[in-house]
């Protein structure tokens, strides 16, 4: 599709409006960031000055007494079913262990 005369003196007299929007458009985002700044400084100070609202509390001893009550519970249960399924007559599964590996897993470090 040729270009016609009439085309590019239209294209030529916006040239200026383009200029002027492409100036803005680059100048909006550094603003934009600062005033995203500032905000989060203004909330950062507020909230140290404020006094803070006690968040949910984690797990406490009741919570880990409940865990090891149902860990228990579902060991006897998968102990009560392994004795029935021996008796159906099933063979257990063999499990591969090395023993230069242990069982033992240091977490520190």
């Amino acid at each position: 599709m040729p270009l016609l005369p009439i085309d590019l003196q239209i294209m030529f007299g916006q040239m200026s409006y383009v200029g002027k929007e492409q100036a803005v458009q680059r100048d909006v985002t550094p603003q934009y960031q600062f005033v995203q700044g500032s905000e989060m400084v203004q909330k950062a100070e507020h909230d140290d000055s404020a006094v803070n609202q006690s968040q949910q509390l984690g797990e406490g001893p009741e919570k880990v007494k409940e865990q090891e009550e149902k860990e228990k519970r579902r060991h006897s249960r998968d102990q009560r079913r392994g004795e029935s399924s021996e008796s159906g007559g099933r063979e257990e599964k063999k499990i591969f262990e090395d023993p230069d590996l242990g069982h033992h897993v240091d977490l520190v470090g």
